[in-house]
């Protein structure tokens, strides 16, 4: 089954039945925290979960483009770039899928990034107005949406935007004091993008084997879900093609239980 809009919802069973409605994260945090491996890692377990359902992947960064870092090139069916959906006034359903970057192995999976060798300075700035339009049309015409959000969030509007219409932002952190330093230097932006406090997740990312593990973060603040450092997965990332398989048991299992409790 390939991509398509979602079709019309006929009465309330078919809603309770199904479970028909866009369920939406965004995953933040600051850089090499290993959010859009995870974002990715996600969309993916959702498909391969749900094969009657569609997955939207949008990676907001405008700064590095991150898909073809992540899938060779002889995986895409289509290969697009996001800034193309900056330019319209008005976006349009047909519009955004036109434009989605899909791949062969996972044809319900609709990606939306910059290309490789691309930059911001190429399109138009993301408006608030076309990032909001762009994220609705999304959770209206997907069954979940992946939003793997910018470092830089104050000035990216696409993680801006998202931040407040989301069902659950995930602020994802690693094991040591820089990223600690990230989120104490950025609290005080986030009144600005208007974030739900009653709606975030605390995921501590073990990403290598240096460091303390949660126990810089207990003396700072609590946490939901912690997943374990996988050095099979980390030579997944380095090979650049994350739709090999992952084996690590331990690292499944603690992802597993996440999407499960979130999703």
């Amino acid at each position: 089954m390939g991509l398509r809009p979602k079709k019309p919802i006929i009465n309330e069973e078919e809603i309770i039945e199904n479970n028909i409605g866009a369920k939406s994260i965004l995953l933040w945090g600051s850089v090499d925290t290993g959010k859009s491996v995870l974002a990715t890692i996600i969309a993916k377990k959702l498909i391969e979960k749900n094969k009657n359902k569609n997955v939207a992947l949008l990676y907001a960064d405008e700064i590095t483009p991150i898909m073809n870092c992540f899938f060779p090139n002889s995986c895409f069916n289509t290969l697009e770039s996001l800034g193309t959906l900056y330019t319209p006034i008005k976006l349009t359903n047909d519009l955004i899928f036109s434009n989605l970057t899909t791949l062969k192995k996972y044809e319900n999976l609709g990606l939306l990034g910059f290309k490789n060798c691309e930059n911001y300075a190429q399109y138009p700035e993301c408006s608030e107005d076309i990032a909001k339009q762009l994220i609705n049309i999304l959770k209206n015409e997907f069954d979940y949406v992946i939003i793997d959000g910018s470092t830089s969030f104050i000035y990216n509007q696409l993680t801006s935007v998202a931040f407040n219409e989301v069902d659950v932002c995930i602020k994802v952190c690693t094991q040591d004091l820089k990223s600690t330093s990230y989120f104490s230097s950025n609290e005080a932006f986030l009144d600005t993008v208007d974030i739900n406090k009653n709606k975030e997740i605390v995921l501590i990312n073990k990403i290598d084997e240096r460091g303390v593990y949660e126990e810089v973060f207990n003396k700072v603040n609590g946490y939901d879900y912690k997943l374990p450092y996988s050095k099979e997965l980390k030579d997944i990332v380095e090979k650049g093609n994350l739709l090999l398989d992952i084996k690590d048991n331990e690292f499944n299992k603690g992802i597993d239980q996440m999407i499960k409790e979130m999703f």
